[in-house]
């Protein structure tokens, strides 16, 4: 922007960083003499209905949600000029993203910490009826001290909305949930599974998946396993790594009931604990694998069947009896036909 003052309220400084719809600025406000990030719609989309509408939204949906992790929205207004604008929290330790471009894979025990601390603010807002649908390490601000403060909530949505045509944007390709690719209705397990991209990210210092082009890095997400976070850093504790492929799976219903569940074990993987979600449903899955699993129980979760008393056979054991018992009925064949075959020859050969 070529102007300095805002509104006749807010001095312009510092640009911290530009999305795809706004600039970011360190600015103080005059009125209330302190430092604010303000958030400039850009000029191309000040006629734009759709994108004035989405400035709205994230305006009121972060204004509506007092929580000590989500950066909190000072003042929305649009200026004598018609500059659109947001006054919020400046946080002055820059985005997580920074932070793992700068160091690298982070410390577990950091990782657990700030994962509690964004998945308690997206509990917060899921509690009242507010998805983020765009949870990713640029959208997680630091705070001097370290901590976590989720901003961004430009494409946030009600939990029983649907995503529309209209939508101009969807999210990020590398950390959208697979259900959000395929324009289905997103909930808050979709943010769980974004939040998830962005543990393994910070673990690892890489994304799970990787791809020049954005859609063919967002089709990954339907279609791919994930990479186990130890595979790329093998000093992720097996607790985490548990917890993270849990948030990543495919479909919703495996990943965690709800972001309070999450922080819970998040809270017991940093202070040395196991968790208690991750790890019981770990063990009921090894527990209840069915004998003959097909294309389809092995993408949701194994239902828990009852005890039985009589003898066991083992998966593999019962189909190495079937293949042998098969094989053995095939060599006979081959036998008998083998030995038809020379006694006909022997028989013209007598004749």
């Amino acid at each position: 922007m070529s102007q300095t003052l805002l509104d006749n309220r807010y001095v312009l400084d510092d640009l911290l960083g530009s999305g795809g719809m706004a600039w970011v600025y360190l600015a103080h406000d005059q009125v209330l003499d302190r430092d604010v990030a303000l958030k400039v719609l850009k000029d191309q989309y000040v006629e734009n209905e759709e994108f004035v509408k989405l400035f709205r939204r994230e305006a009121r949906s972060a204004a509506a949600l007092h929580h000590p992790h989500v950066v909190p929205i000072y003042f929305w207004g649009r200026s004598e000029d018609g500059t659109y604008y947001m006054a919020m929290e400046y946080v002055p330790g820059g985005t997580l993203k920074d932070r793992v471009r700068g160091e690298g894979s982070l410390d577990p025990t950091i990782v657990a910490k700030l994962g509690s601390q964004v998945a308690g603010a997206l509990g917060f807002a899921h509690e009242r009826g507010v998805i983020h649908r765009d949870i990713k390490p640029q959208n997680i601000l630091l705070t001097e001290a370290g901590d976590a403060k989720v901003a961004d909530f430009g494409i946030a949505r009600a939990a029983t909305a649907t995503t529309s045509s209209s939508n101009l944007i969807l999210g990020t390709a590398g950390y959208m949930s697979p259900e959000q690719v395929k324009g289905e209705p997103v909930g808050p397990h979709s943010d769980l599974y974004s939040l998830g991209v962005v543990l393994y990210e910070a673990l690892t210092g890489e994304l799970p998946y990787s791809a020049e082009i954005p859609f063919a890095l967002a089709v990954q997400h339907v279609n791919e396993p994930p990479r186990s976070p130890r595979e790329t850093n093998p000093g992720v504790p097996e607790a985490l790594d548990t917890l993270t492929l849990k948030l990543l799976a495919k479909n919703p219903e495996d990943r965690y009931a709800s972001a309070v569940d999450l922080t819970n074990d998040l809270e017991r993987v940093r202070y040395e604990l196991p968790p208690v979600v991750a790890a019981s449903e770990k063990t009921t899955e090894k527990m209840n694998a069915p004998l003959l699993p097909s294309p389809e129980s092995q993408t949701r979760r194994t239902a828990v069947q009852p005890r039985v008393t009589s003898a066991f056979v083992k998966p593999s054991e019962h189909r190495r009896g079937r293949r042998g018992r098969l094989l053995l009925v095939l060599a006979a064949l081959l036998l008998g036909v083998t030995l038809l075959v020379s006694l006909a020859w022997a028989l013209q050969q007598a004749f």
